[in-house]
């Protein structure tokens, strides 16, 4: 459940488009790891499944009906 709350913030490096989506990469503090991967982050309403992560950058995939129905169509 939703609590509200912001845990962490960072800022988005790089876009890859893609066919059937878009992969972001994003920069944050937030203590993960590889051990990490297959977790799912909030972020503005959408849960981002995490695919990769390196030196603090973290990789996600988002389809195009995600970006369609979110704000990440703005980015």
């Amino acid at each position: 459940m939703f609590n509200g709350i912001i845990f962490n913030t960072g800022s988005i490096k790089k876009i890859y488009k893609r066919k059937n989506g878009l992969n972001i990469f994003i920069k944050s503090d937030l203590k993960i790891s590889n051990k990490d991967i297959g977790i799912s982050i909030a972020c503005d309403g959408v849960c981002l499944t995490l695919i990769s992560i390196k030196k603090k950058i973290m990789e996600f995939y988002l389809s195009n009906e995600t970006v369609k129905r979110s704000k990440f169509k703005y980015l």
